[in-house]
């Protein structure tokens, strides 16, 4: 199901179908990811999924022209529908009796590593907004 939707992606023509497309793969993914664990490991990677989509949605839509859709298929619509509805019904493989616990991360031991990785992602951020200009690029703001 997964690798149906990614070889989709490559024939999205519009900015529109390609973030619906990718939007699908991040549900079904934090969906599996959900039901093997906890369901907050995949909520969070929905939530980082639909930032990330924001984003590159925004960039496309700013750099692309106006269009319609024109292939659409339509034909395709009622057996992927009943696809989703066979894989809602199914039952999954459950891997909750496991223990994951993500205390074991946050010990003495990984302090050290946990600040370097919190430095590192502070860095990048000041570079980010550093490098960016908000009076160039797509995202200008638009002048009435």
């Amino acid at each position: 199901m997964l690798l149906t939707l990614v070889t989709s992606c490559l024939m999205a023509l519009s900015p529109i179908s390609l973030g619906v497309t990718v939007l699908f793969i991040a549900l079904m993914s934090s969906m599996s990811i959900a039901a093997m664990s906890t369901t907050w490991y995949g909520l969070i990677m929905f939530i980082i999924y639909v930032g990330g989509m924001l984003v590159m949605f925004s960039y496309f839509a700013a750099l692309q022209p106006n269009q319609h859709i024109t292939n659409w298929m339509w034909w395709a619509s009622p057996p992927i529908f009943i696809m989703f509805i066979y894989i809602g019904l199914t039952p999954t493989f459950s891997l909750n009796q496991l223990n994951t616990s993500i205390k074991p991360l946050f010990t003495s031991h990984n302090t050290a590593v946990l600040m370097f990785l919190a430095i590192l992602l502070f860095l990048a951020l000041i570079a980010v907004v550093k490098t960016s200009r908000s009076y160039q690029g797509p995202l200008r703001p638009f002048a009435l």
